[in-house]
């Protein structure tokens, strides 16, 4: 009976611990070791359920005990290296691993136990020796193919990662370890329409794995899909405990998407497991620079940095709110990271930029411009990995294309009624003044200010695709966007009127006449030469790849004005055009004169928009708290340099100094 009650009594340890089930295991083992005290698997097992258990003082007299008892058995001393390992001996545990793979040589998980040691010891060749003897004798076994893939990463070597994988995955295939790894490998190829086609097809076949949308959300943000990205990783934080980075994490995704509540509840939540975590001032600083809360933001900066001098984004943000001006210690901390090749080029750009703001500011124009360069080099760099470039043939196009699909004043399709919520369209150019004019309508009490929203530019996209399959959608198809449109956003009370400023919107003037019957569309206009130098000296998103030389900023602008003179023709009286130098130079009567052009009453708050409590998230945002002047000047300071912009624009038919297109054209 003694005999039968010990065997029963280990099946039901040994059971519930395969379970996880460690109270149910440790009852059931100190069962068994009441009834054969020196029996070695019975020490050894309710050891390591202790030790699992996060008990190693119990543990580990069990799991020696054990060893002494039968030290010929592998097994035994594996589970006391697992022993000293989970009680933070590492040493220890490297020694008993290497004693059993004396014993055994074919032992697989002792030879992909000692590589995660000497990995997280830092000895790298050591862990690539005994995770190599693990995958010759096992390929099938996902860890020690991740740990190689992952030492492979480290080193740059992408490729021999991806073919370990490879390897590896097609043994087991859904293995959630070397999923991650892929995932880890993919970010840094930045491939990233593969990243998300692997996050995507693991977070359908396994939505209960935090890793997966954690890699789906980065795939979306790097993709410009903001929105999705917030959501893959909201689904994220979901699943199970999260740390003050990850919160920090999801706030700057949640900035980017414009979802400034959600930023700031995921900040308050950072800042109650961390207070002063350099990542969390960093975000902090962001949004109370959005909401023109200065001060505060420059002591996040200075915070930050205090607790972490390399810092990038508390670099750009200190730039923005001071102008370009650093001092000498941190340009040249920008500078060390600026050239630093193991940096991610995510952060070298960001800090190249700030040095030639620092440059600009100073009023070296020359090494301004030179830094300049340099930061969109970088840029280049990222697009030439990534696969991205700027297509003169391929904008030419879709200009012509757009051109074909609304030839003429077409009948507004009348998909919506006019007057159930009226958008204001603000576009241009990015640096022609568009911030400033939604600033001025956002102060007005039936006015809700947007920001840059993405939805036409996705809406325009769509409907060109559609159209090029022959499929054109009709009006129903049409009034469900524009429903969609205008209950993306929650507009609070009495704000019948929504702002839109997304430059970008003048590509779907013909598509905004079709929806919106009473629409207004605020078409912004400044010295060509002032706003591409401005664009040019900017970090625009990455898939703006215009921005990074001036010829193609040229070229871009004359297809820009190629196609607001056909909406001109197309859409005539849709078109409210507004010139900063003027708007800005003459603001008492400009304002009232926009409030007019938008069919709304004015309102003395307007001209006193820098104080609106709301949040201003582009470049501009210092500028527009500002008093208004007209800014301009620069151009004529960097004139030495601009030739390429110049002969471009003269090339693309426009005028340099009007930015009016030639009667040819």
């Amino acid at each position: 009976m003694t005999a039968k009650g010990f065997r029963e009594a280990m099946e039901r340890g040994m059971a519930a611990h395969r379970a996880q089930r460690l109270d149910d295991a440790l009852a059931a083992y100190r069962a068994a070791l009441q009834l054969a005290p020196d029996d070695a698997e019975a020490n050894s097992l309710t050891g390591f359920a202790l030790a699992q258990a996060g008990r190693p003082a119990e543990a580990l007299p069990l799991l020696r005990r054990a060893v002494e008892l039968d030290g010929a058995q592998s097994g035994l001393r594996f589970n006391l290296a697992e022993g000293l390992a989970l009680a933070r001996l590492p040493d220890a545990a490297l020694r008993e691993l290497q004693r059993v793979v004396a014993l055994e040589p074919q032992a697989v998980a002792a030879w992909s136990r000692i590589g995660d040691l000497e990995a997280q010891r830092g000895d790298d060749a050591a862990a690539a020796q005994a995770w190599s003897e693990a995958f010759e004798l096992n390929p099938t076994l996902p860890r020690p193919a991740a740990g190689l893939a992952q030492l492979a990463l480290r080193h740059g070597d992408t490729d021999r990662a991806i073919s370990l994988l490879e390897v590896a995955l097609s043994q087991s295939p859904g293995e959630p370890v070397l999923l991650g790894v892929l995932c880890e490998v993919l970010a840094a190829r930045r491939d990233w329409p593969k990243l998300h086609a692997t996050a995507l097809a693991w977070a359908d076949a396994r939505p209960e794995t935090p890793e997966a949308w954690r890699g789906l959300s980065r795939a979306e943000f790097e993709r410009g899909r903001h929105a999705d990205a917030v959501a893959a990783f909201a689904r994220y934080l979901s699943l199970g405990r999260h740390a003050v980075g990850d919160l920090a994490a999801f706030a700057g995704l949640c900035l980017h998407a414009l979802d400034f509540e959600a930023a700031e509840a995921a900040l308050e939540a950072a800042e109650e497991l961390e207070a002063g975590h350099p990542e969390v001032l960093a975000r902090r600083a962001l949004l109370h620079m959005y909401y023109g809360r200065f001060e505060a933001a420059l002591d996040a900066c200075r915070r930050c940095l205090e607790r972490e001098p390399n810092n990038v984004p508390a670099y750009t943000i200190l730039s923005r709110l001071q102008q370009g001006r650093l001092d000498g210690p941190q340009s040249a901390q920008l500078e060390a990271i600026a050239a630093r090749a193991d940096v991610p080029l995510d952060l070298r750009i960001p800090a190249a930029f700030s040095i030639a703001h620092a440059l600009d500011a100073s009023g070296g124009i020359d090494a301004a411009f030179g830094a300049y360069e340099r930061a969109h080099e970088l840029a280049r760099e990222r697009d030439r990995i990534e696969e991205r470039s700027y297509s003169r043939a391929g904008q030419q196009e879709r200009t012509q294309r757009l051109i074909e699909l609304f030839p003429g004043p077409l009948a507004p399709s009348a998909v919506l009624q006019p007057g159930v919520r009226r958008p204001l369209f603000i576009v241009g150019m990015p640096r022609s003044g568009t911030t400033l004019v939604e600033s001025v309508l956002g102060a007005h009490s039936r006015v809700h200010a947007c920001g840059e929203r993405l939805a036409m530019q996705q809406m325009i996209g769509r409907y060109v695709a559609l159209a090029g399959a022959g499929r054109t959608p009709d009006d129903a198809a049409l009034a469900g966007w524009a429903s969609a449109y205008l209950a993306e956003v929650a507009a609070p009370a009495g704000k019948d009127h929504l702002t839109d400023k997304q430059p970008l919107n003048f590509y779907a003037v013909g598509l905004i006449a079709r929806l919106f019957p009473d629409a207004v569309i605020l078409h912004l206009r400044r010295d060509p030469l002032e706003t591409l130098l401005s664009v040019w000296r900017q970090e625009f998103s990455k898939n703006w790849a215009f921005t990074h030389q001036l010829a193609d900023l040229g070229h871009f602008f004359g297809e820009y004005a190629r196609l607001m003179a056909h909406w001109e023709r197309a859409f005539p009286g849709r078109i409210v055009n507004i010139r900063y130098e003027e708007f800005a130079g003459d603001f008492l009567n400009a304002a009232p004169a926009l409030l007019r052009a938008c069919g709304l009453e004015w309102e003395p708050a307007c001209l006193e928009h820098a104080r609106a409590e709301r949040p201003i998230a582009t470049f501009s945002t210092v500028d527009a708290r500002a008093p208004v002047e007209v800014r301009s000047g620069r151009a004529e300071r960097y004139r030495a340099h601009l030739a390429p912009l110049v002969d471009a624009l003269r090339e693309a038919g426009v005028d340099p100094t009007s930015g009016e297109l030639s009667a040819a054209d």
